[in-house]
């Protein structure tokens, strides 16, 4: 497969927005298991509402540690008005994309389900400081969160504010935190979890600004073996390329699948060099092939 062929290969600058609706979209996966469990609580049990109300995290469920499954089921959930799964399913859809692509499918599944799990805990600890009895479901704190990542790491793209405005991520993400922290501390009655919103608005940030890698926590086995690779080298193989250019082509895939492993950030800096040394070469051969 050439460089150029692959879904998640792209040039520095704007981000790609389309997702990719194969194995390979963890967000296709996230989006399939919402609608999932919205139709099913839609269908079956539409009146009574069981489905939402057996995975909705609730302010005591904090008393009840074997009830904690469900500050990641409570993410999964979305109430019965329409506009409350699309939002943030679109919202995912529209910019998530670009933030699996940069950081790879593994850790942007690492850093969504986290960010869950931490809007969950947190909402939880404000409900129990406030002593306030509530429930909360949706997936619009881990939406943010990659929201956020989206504007951190594409700052100049352009976005298009409800689908009609352009403007520059940056100034949608001024927009966006001053907009959560305006409505989160104008009190009064609502039905949105303001506070989740910016709890994963936080998240991003902290993981962003911390330069954090959630593979170094969650996958030491497979740390475990890029460092072997790296000091013990490659395994012996029953053939010898006929010439550099086969070399190039094994050590780009190479490469390529690591960064959709575990993201960009993965890569040693001789790597980096080497694919974009290759990316050139390969740019001027289909550039100087005849039609």
């Amino acid at each position: 497969m050439g460089i150029y062929d692959r879904p998640y290969y792209q040039e520095d600058g704007s981000p790609n927005m389309a997702p990719s609706w194969d194995q390979r979209s963890a967000i296709a996966n996230i989006v399939i298991a919402c609608t999932v469990v919205f139709l099913a609580n839609m269908i079956f049990s539409h009146d009574s509402n069981a489905i939402n109300r057996f995975l909705t995290l609730r302010s005591e469920d904090l008393q009840s540690p074997w009830m904690l499954w469900r500050t990641l089921s409570y993410g999964f959930a979305h109430s019965q008005d329409l506009k409350h799964i699309i939002f943030n399913l679109l919202g995912l859809w529209m910019l998530g994309r670009s933030v699996e692509e940069r950081y790879g499918r593994a850790e942007f599944l690492r850093i969504y389900l986290s960010s869950v799990v931490i809007c969950g805990l947190g909402w939880l600890a404000l409900r129990t400081l406030l002593h306030e009895r509530a429930s909360v479901c949706g997936a619009s704190g881990a939406v943010c969160c990659i929201e956020m990542l989206y504007v951190l790491n594409f700052p100049r793209s352009t976005i298009m504010m409800m689908g009609v405005l352009p403007m520059q991520a940056w100034v949608f993400g001024i927009i966006f935190i001053l907009g959560n922290l305006s409505m989160g501390g104008s009190g009064g009655e609502s039905r949105i979890a303001w506070d989740v919103h910016l709890i994963g608005i936080g998240l991003a940030c902290v993981y962003f600004f911390g330069k954090w890698n959630l593979a170094t926590i969650a996958a030491p086995l497979s740390n475990w073996k890029l460092v072997k690779r790296k000091w013990m080298g490659p395994k012996l193989r029953t053939f010898q390329p006929s010439d550099s250019s086969t070399t190039d082509e094994i050590e780009a895939d190479r490469i390529l699948d690591k960064i959709h492993e575990f993201g960009q950030d993965s890569l040693t800096s001789k790597e980096k060099r080497f694919l974009t040394k290759y990316s050139k070469t390969v740019r001027n051969k289909r550039q100087n092939t005849p039609p």
